[in-house]
């Protein structure tokens, strides 16, 4: 094993890199595993959705959106006279959405700060999200109730499938007979499902779903189902329902909203519209007082030699790996594909700076070659997971970042390691990484290396 790199930045913001060399090693015939990779971990997904292209019309107007509280927001489409372009969907028959000339948008919700897990390979995300919306289809005259939904949880499988439940309450109210309602304390409910193949546009940072409906069967009080509708004439045929069991839960005033009485016409709109679910695999970084000014790159071959370690100095920011070089091993396959697994040799960063603005170390791998050079995989293939060995006030870590087959992806671009925030005492951090190569099987087996470069701006 080498020494451990060495990096230093005083008073004046800079950049200075260290290196890492990291060697996995693909076997001729591994050993199978069902070992699956980390998905990142998120902390600022995204839920947007237009709820059903019956709300955007009703039977008096577009539903009222209201109450926004916590991570949502209410989005004004040209059907209220608003201008919102975050959310779009193309009309009927490719969804719900009434057409229109010209066409317009539609109303939505959005929900922001959703944690959870994405993989953005796959679309496998398991999300949830904080904070409530109200609705209520009617004019506020008519008293009608509101309907609450809170704090969303999405659920979804690599194949599409999948369920969006919410906390649903509703109030008290007049029914359709001008009757009082009491109010209905629903809890936790799926409220939209999703069939294998429901995701579409998956890219590195969103996806959309369309949601269950046409053939979906219900039973429910608020009249009889309509299971038969004709396709001539250009018709869409469509009849269907939302969960059973959510339209079972719901006040009998308000159930025909989810599913199909008739065919045609409004009927067409009550099918709820595709949900899209947004994220971001890295964070920003810290936006320090003083404008980072890079200097050049050290130039180094793929294992780099020993650097003695260098102490710290008062009013400088000094960081340095415990080793130069991390072993992932020999590789497995699983799923399709060879993984190996590894650990960055911890970095130790510490700031004694008067003052300090911060710092972000982030990493950057070259691509993985063999020792004669004959074979080559991209650096998109690792991914990595920091965390910090003790907490440290003002300091977190970078984002997970999963591999990847996208050109540009995993630790092929800059990735953040780990961000401390501005502050006026000195300290000191450990950060690690759990390291994931993962690339087809077909990859010509063989040892390769990489270096894996860390900067830092501070």
């Amino acid at each position: 094993m080498g020494g451990a790199p060495v990096g230093a930045l005083s008073r004046k913001a800079v950049a200075l890199t260290a290196l890492c060399s990291l060697v996995a090693t693909l076997a001729a015939a591994p050993a199978f595993a069902d070992e699956p990779g980390d998905a990142p971990v998120l902390d600022d997904a995204t839920l947007t959705w237009g709820i059903s292209g019956y709300a955007q019309v009703g039977i008096f107007g577009p539903w009222t959106l209201s109450g926004a509280r916590g991570g949502a927001e209410i989005l004004r489409g040209s059907v209220s006279g608003g201008s919102q372009d975050v959310y779009a969907v193309a009309p009927v028959p490719a969804t719900s959405m009434p057409r229109s000339t010209p066409q317009k948008t539609p109303n939505a919700v959005r929900f922001t700060g959703g944690t959870g897990t994405v993989d953005p390979q796959t679309g496998a995300a398991e999300l949830s999200w904080t904070g409530s919306y109200t609705v209520n289809a009617y004019p506020a005259s008519l008293n009608a109730p509101d309907e609450v939904y809170s704090d969303p949880v999405l659920s979804v499988a690599r194949s599409g499938a999948g369920t969006l439940s919410f906390d649903v309450a509703v109030g008290s109210g007049v029914d359709l007979d001008g009757q009082p309602s009491a109010p209905v304390r629903v809890g936790r409910v799926t409220v939209l499902t999703f069939s294998s193949g429901a995701r579409s546009g998956l890219d590195d940072d969103s996806f959309r779903l369309t949601p269950d409906y046409q053939g979906v069967t219900v039973d429910a009080a608020g009249g009889a189902q309509v299971r038969s509708c004709s396709t001539s004439g250009a018709a869409t045929g469509w009849w269907g329902s939302w969960p059973a069991d959510f339209v079972a839960a719901m006040p009998a005033s308000l159930q025909t909203h989810f599913y199909s009485t008739g065919c045609q016409g409004t009927q067409d709109s009550k099918p709820a519209l595709p949900v899209d679910v947004g994220f971001t695999l890295d964070g920003p970084d810290p936006d320090p007082s003083t404008t980072p000014t890079p200097a050049p790159t050290t130039t180094a071959g793929p294992t780099p030699g020993p650097t003695p370690t260098a102490p710290a100095e008062p009013g400088a920011l000094t960081w340095s790996f415990a080793d130069a070089t991390a072993s992932l091993g020999t590789a497995t396959t699983a799923d399709g594909a060879f993984t190996a697994t590894g650990t960055l040799p911890a970095v130790t960063i510490t700031d004694t700076r008067a003052g300090s603005p911060g710092f972000t170390l982030s990493g950057q791998a070259r691509p993985f070659t063999t020792h004669d050079g004959a074979h080559v995989l991209g650096a998109q293939h690792l991914g990595w997971q920091p965390s910090l060995l003790e907490p440290v006030a003002g300091v977190r870590a970078g984002r997970a970042i999963t591999p990847s087959t996208v050109t540009g992806g995993g630790l092929a671009s800059p990735r953040t390691l780990v961000v401390g925030g501005a502050t006026r005492g000195e300290r000191t951090v450990r950060v690690t990484a759990g390291l994931t190569l993962r690339v087809p099987d077909g990859a010509a087996p063989g040892r390769y290396e990489t270096v894996l470069t860390i900067t830092a701006l501070g």
